[in-house]
């Protein structure tokens, strides 16, 4: 699936969110890997608009085996 950017500033885990349903267990890490060209292209955290990310659709979150509450 091909991912396109439309607002400038859209940060990378919320892009993961978006289309792979979590920004943890190494989904953020996974759309770097499918496209090694994105971290040169980031400005700062976020991804310029107009910018086409390659999501892997055979991603498989990692199990950490550990749960953080966000009050913890």
């Amino acid at each position: 699936m091909i991912y396109t950017v439309n607002f400038g500033g859209e940060r990378l885990d919320r892009i993961a969110r978006k289309t792979m349903q979590t920004e943890q267990r190494g989904s953020v890490e996974a759309i770097l890997a499918a496209n090694p060209e994105l971290a040169k292209a980031l400005e700062g955290l976020a991804v310029a608009a107009g910018t086409k990310i390659r999501i892997p659709e055979d991603f498989t979150p990692a199990d950490t085996g550990k749960t953080t509450l966000a009050w913890e």
